[in-house]
């Protein structure tokens, strides 16, 4: 591999790290703006679509992170 693929590389590694700072940030934001439901009845579909966000956000969180794992232990 040549030093200019090695460098594409690497700079695509650090768009995942920061891409993945935005997405857990964004994970955080979600789970506090939950927490801060009314714990009514009539917020329960709102609930509902806040925890499937929040399963998504966790779920793309752990494969960047393995994207990033994978990366990060490759001999480039």
């Amino acid at each position: 591999m040549n030093n200019s693929r090695r460098k594409r590389i690497n700079e695509s590694l650090l768009a995942l790290k920061e891409s993945q700072a935005k997405l857990d940030g964004l994970l955080n934001d979600e789970r506090n703006a939950q927490e801060c439901l009314p714990h009514d009845d009539e917020y329960d579909d709102i609930r509902d679509s806040m925890d499937d966000i929040i399963s998504g956000l966790e779920d793309t969180l752990t494969s960047l992170e393995e994207a990033i794992d994978t990366l990060d232990n490759a001999d480039f």
